[in-house]
């Protein structure tokens, strides 16, 4: 059986991409030390931790280009979004 949920696209994931992204990064830069990079733990973890700061700004900065705010939703010409009118012209 089929129902509506399988015949639409799927939706996109602006941010989920984007934190996996950076959250692979941030693993591979702990990594180093395993494949020989000569860092300390704590030249590591500062690496870790200004990454990790850096990429949640990221997120949220690019994460807003992507996303429409349920509080003021705009098109991407800047116009405010409006719920459609009933075609019998009938109001709530």
């Amino acid at each position: 059986m089929t129902n509506r949920y399988d015949l639409e696209p799927p939706q996109p994931k602006p941010l989920r991409v984007l934190a996996a992204i950076t959250s692979a990064i941030t693993i591979g830069i702990g990594g180093l030390p395993t494949f020989g990079v000569p860092l300390s733990a704590q030249q590591t973890g500062w690496m870790v931790g200004v990454f990790g700061a850096l990429a949640a700004v990221a997120v949220a900065i690019l994460g807003e280009q992507e996303v429409t705010p349920l509080s003021s939703p705009r098109d991407a010409d800047g116009t405010p979004l409006v719920p459609a009118r009933p075609a019998d012209g009938t109001t709530d």
